[in-house]
This record gives structure tokens, sequence and C-alpha cells, in this order.
């Protein structure tokens, strides 16, 4: 009997996974079926409980239908599809700058009316109508908009969250990368992984990141966020947190909700720590919340040493190289009492190895892109990281930690909880 090749293989796959898929909507929406990409809609689907099964499928689906690409179509073609990638930002960005996805839904919000004509998107827009068309026909070949007739354009459910009041909206997180990431932060990115004598090379200080060569040598992105002249930026930086968390604070808020009990305390930079008492005022929370400003890389306050039953930092050390990190870490063991916990939510890297008796990469192939995504955009803001289990294993041995526990949390992106606990044998 002869064995399906690898490319059979992934093609039974994805038609798994889309099988898995329609079944677990079906079970949380009983009689629901996939949304059509076409209609104007939020899909019910996309804020369904990420289920086992549901998470297993869409990654599946994922991995195995760009490892068939890459195994099937023509690799010249292939490579060139990659490299041209970055139209796809440069696109977005014009329509989100253009508000052509709001000029839309002010006209025909229901796909109603026949669309609405590229020459009035284009004068409310102050575009030259052929060029608007170039675009959104770019974007089109990707289901982000439609054209149900010649010159004639709907919303559909990929070009709803570039509405600015879309309840799933992300302009300002697009806002948010093009201005201080996507493009001005990278162009420099090669030079300073390849900048041997200038030291960039080998470097993993945050003053020889791709962003501040660019921007301005001894100004973290932080810092420059902060001036005076940069306020748009971050308030942009601070919306685009908002939609990505949906709420400042939002984990604190959420752990104060379950555990009402508890007091939690949020620790950041003053600025950070006035902007969210000024949103604790503003959405009149009762939550169990106190707002302290410190530096991670100090002592922490003498009133909290040996007071505190859990440190939970959240996508704080993506932000810094592993030296950094050990010691924040290393601060924290100090003021821990022996029972105390510690929480680290962050993405995990793991290579993607081949496996022969396999079709899909080990990791899951581009299941796991996100996760190298955030990774580059680390090195380019930060020259820090994303790591994998054991890098945290060793950050955790060198500050006075061990690592407990590994627990997935229940979201399509390779985030995790690693729990650690005092050494005992540790000595500073």
């Amino acid at each position: 009997m002869t064995l399906p090749s690898k490319s059979q293989q992934l093609a039974n796959l994805i038609v798994e996974a889309v099988k898995d898929i329609e079944e677990d909507t079906a079970n949380q929406i009983p009689g629901a079926a996939t949304t059509d990409v076409n209609l104007p809609v939020v899909a019910p689907e996309d804020e369904l409980e990420v289920t086992p099964r549901r998470r297993a499928a869409i990654r599946n689906l994922t991995g195995a239908a760009h490892q068939l690409f890459a195994t099937l179509i023509p690799v010249g073609l292939h490579l060139q599809e990659i490299y041209y990638s970055y139209l796809q930002t440069v696109a977005i960005d014009t329509v989100v700058k253009g508000r052509i996805a709001d000029l839309i839904h002010s006209i025909d919000p229901e796909s109603s009316k026949g669309g609405v004509h590229v020459e009035v998107l284009a004068e409310k827009a102050g575009m030259d109508p052929r060029k608007l068309t170039h675009v959104l026909r770019f974007l089109a070949l990707r289901n982000i908009f439609c054209e149900i007739s010649p010159d004639h354009w709907v919303n559909n459910r990929c070009s709803l969250p570039l509405r600015t009041d879309s309840p799933n909206s992300l302009c300002n997180f697009f806002a948010h990368m093009r201005q201080a990431i996507s493009m001005p932060g990278l162009v420099s990115f090669p030079d300073v992984l390849l900048d041997k004598e200038g030291g960039g090379a080998f470097s993993w200080d945050p003053k020889n990141s791709a962003f501040q060569k660019y921007y301005e040598p001894g100004c973290d992105f932080f810092t420059w966020l902060a001036r005076s002249d940069n306020d748009v930026k971050m308030q942009t930086f601070s919306k685009a947190m908002v939609e990505s968390t949906r709420a400042t604070g939002a984990a604190a808020y959420a752990i104060s909700t379950y555990l009402p009990e508890w007091k939690v305390v949020i620790q950041d930079l003053p600025e950070v720590i006035q902007a969210g008492k000024k949103e604790y005022q503003k959405i009149g929370s009762t939550a169990n919340i106190e707002f302290e400003a410190v530096d991670y890389f100090e002592d922490q306050p003498a009133h909290r040493a040996e007071q505190v039953d859990a440190y939970f930092l959240r996508h704080i050390l993506h932000d810094w190289s592993s030296n950094f990190c050990v010691q924040i870490l290393t601060n924290l063991r100090r003021a821990a009492k022996l029972t105390t916990r510690l929480l680290i939510c962050e993405t995990c890297l793991e290579p993607a190895l081949v496996d022969p008796n396999a079709p899909l990469l080990s990791n899951g192939g581009m299941a796991t892109s996100f996760s190298h995504h955030y990774n580059l955009i680390m090195m380019s803001l930060f020259n820090a990281e994303e790591r994998s289990q054991e890098d945290y294993r060793e950050i955790f041995v060198l500050s006075g930690w061990k690592l407990q526990s590994v627990t997935t949390l229940e979201t399509f992106l390779d985030r995790f909880i690693f729990e650690g606990i005092p050494d005992p044998s540790w000595k500073q």
C-alpha cells in the first residue's frame, strides 16, 4: 500500500481542521455556521472560547496551509510573495489613513445600496480614484474589502477592524506599529545585526537597538514616547495597548474580579501609574487595586519586603535582554517570602524542527508566526527577545527562582504562564 505523500497529508490536515473548527462553532453556538467572509459583520465565532480542539485545529490549518504552499508552489514565486509582503502593510496603512472603511460604513453600512463608488471614496479621502482602486483591489485579493460590481466597494468581515468605531478595531494598533515600529525601526535592523565594527552585531545592550540607531542614540523607546513632542504618539500607543488588551491594566482588573479578597498592586513607571490612576477614576472602578511607581532595577519598596504572596509580570521580560531580566527577578527574589510565587506571562518560542515522520514542522510552522513576529519586534525596539522554556529556566536559576510549572493559556498564540518558586539554597 502506497502511503500518502507529505502534500496529501498536509491537505488532509487542512480538511480535518476545517471540520473540527465548524463542529466546534456549532457546539458553542447551536445551529451556527461559519460567517461568510464577504459579510460586513463581526463574526460571532471570533469571540468564542478557545477550546483545545479549536486551538489545535486553527493552528493545524495555519501551519499546514502555509507549508503546502511552500511545498507545491514554485520556490521563486513563493519567496517573492514573502518578500513582497511589506506591500500588504503599505496598502493597509493607506486605507487606514484615508479612513476608507469608515467612509464605506457611513454611506452603505449594510452593503444594501450597491456599494460605494470609488470616485466618491477618493473624493472624500482626498485621493486619486485610479490609485485608490489599485490599492483596494490589492487588498481584495486578500479578502479585505469587496468589489461587488466594477468600482463599487463594500466592507466585509476582514475590513471591519479597519473602521475606527468597530468593536474589533485595530486602527490605533496599526498606527502605532506604523509610526514606531513597522517601517522606521526595522529599516535599520539588518545594518545593526551585521554591524561588527560598531559593536551592534554582538551587543544585547538596549542602546544598540535598531530603534535607537534609527531615531536617536541613547533615547530608548519609552523615553522617546514620553517626550512632550511625541504626545500624539504616546496617545496612539496607549490606545493601541487598549485595543490589544481591551482595557488599561486589564490583567490587574481581571485578577481583582476573580480574587476580590486580594490586594492587587500595579507597579510601573510614574507616567504609566499616573495614567492608570486616571483610568481607574474614569471608569469608576471599585476594584481592590493600588498603584505604585517603581523602578524594576531597584529594590522593591521596603514595605513590600516579605509581604507579597505572588508577583505577576505580564509582557515585561520580553522588553529586556537576559542580563536585565536577571536583575529584575533578583530584586523580586530579595523581597520574596519562601512561599511567594512568581508568575511570568510571556510568549514561548520553540524551533521549527523537521520531523521525517510528520508532515508539519515540529512547532506547527506558521501556526507560531506571531511569536516570531513579536521576537523580531522586540529585537528591533529593545535589543531584547522572546524566549524558550529553557531560556526561562536559566533566567530563573540565575535570579534565585526555580521553574515549577508551565501552563498554556487559552489563546491561539503561544502564550504561557511560567511559575517560579523561591530557591531556598540561593545565595546573592
